[in-house]
């Protein structure tokens, strides 16, 4: 969901823009402790705080021992302490790989520029159901911006992204402060925000939807990074687990994502998977059993 980026490869990674990956908003700190990124206030696109629980994971160190480091008693023997469970938990689903979606909204109550942009990364990402309608849902860290501009505005899009090295460094830095949106916002970078016209009827905010940068690029080249987005809309259940918020969103449009139904690639290609996160790298899957 403060790492620097690993090489992509074949394989399965996981603090979320933020961290380890699991719930980073922009502009609140890492990624969560898996995957889940932390929210990360954009500055000025958002100043999330939270992070996600797989972005806690992918902070800590790897092949941590599920003991404490030996102390010594009054006898001058080594004794072992068990870390909390909490702790196991984290370094044990450190193993699990996560999708790697990054998150925008648009604070309804901000100045109708880029300004208002709010975004982060998450590794918590799934769906819930797909009928009647399909609805998906992700965890995020409290405070976070992102998650109070899509609470407000309830309208908000997720990015899944394709794996390569480019779109690995953008999960990365949505899960980090506010710095690298300002940058991103300021015209630098290899990625920027383009006003999109939600769906729904009425004269609500447009939300923000990442593309490529760059002269002379197609549409199609502009948004191959990010194989399909999800336009929802907030579902009114909300659910509140000590500092993390559970949020549920319908789908109301896809975009994109038509190279994946119609591709002449095999169903089962590596091509046609998204970027993933475990264990502190993003990963490109790639074997199959």
């Amino acid at each position: 969901m403060k790492l620097a980026f690993p090489p992509v490869a074949h394989g399965a990674t996981r603090r979320g823009l933020g961290v380890s990956l699991c719930n980073k908003n922009y502009t609140t700190r890492s990624l969560g402790t898996a995957l889940t990124l932390r929210s990360s206030p954009l500055v000025p696109y958002h100043q999330h705080r939270s992070r996600s629980q797989c972005a806690k994971r992918h902070n800590s160190d790897a092949a941590a021992p599920l003991t404490k480091n030996p102390n010594t008693n009054t006898n001058g023997n080594q004794t072992h302490t068990p870390i909390s469970i909490s702790d196991q938990v984290r370094l044990l689903m450190r193993r699990v790989p996560y999708p790697v979606a990054i998150i925008t909204a648009t604070d309804p109550s901000g100045p109708a520029d880029t300004s208002s942009f709010r975004g982060m990364t998450v590794s918590s990402f799934s769906t819930v159901t797909l009928t009647p309608h399909p609805v998906i849902s992700f965890n995020v860290r409290r405070p976070s911006e992102t998650l109070n501009a899509l609470l407000a505005s309830g309208r908000f899009l997720v990015h899944l992204l394709a794996p390569g090295p480019a779109t690995a460094t953008l999960a990365r830095d949505f899960s980090r402060g506010n710095n690298t949106l300002a940058a991103m916002l300021s015209g630098h970078g290899e990625f920027e925000f383009a006003a999109l016209d939600v769906g729904a009827e009425g004269h609500q905010r447009p939300l923000p939807i990442l593309r490529r940068r760059g002269e002379g690029l197609t549409p199609e080249q502009k948004g191959a990074d990010f194989p399909f987005v999800f336009e929802c809309e907030l579902h009114p259940s909300k659910i509140e687990v000590h500092d993390h918020s559970i949020v549920l969103g319908t789908v109301v449009r896809t975009i994109g994502g038509s190279e994946f139904v119609s591709s002449d690639l095999d169903e089962h290609s590596p091509g046609r998977l998204c970027l993933t996160y475990a264990n502190t790298k993003f990963w490109k899957m790639g074997e199959e059993f």
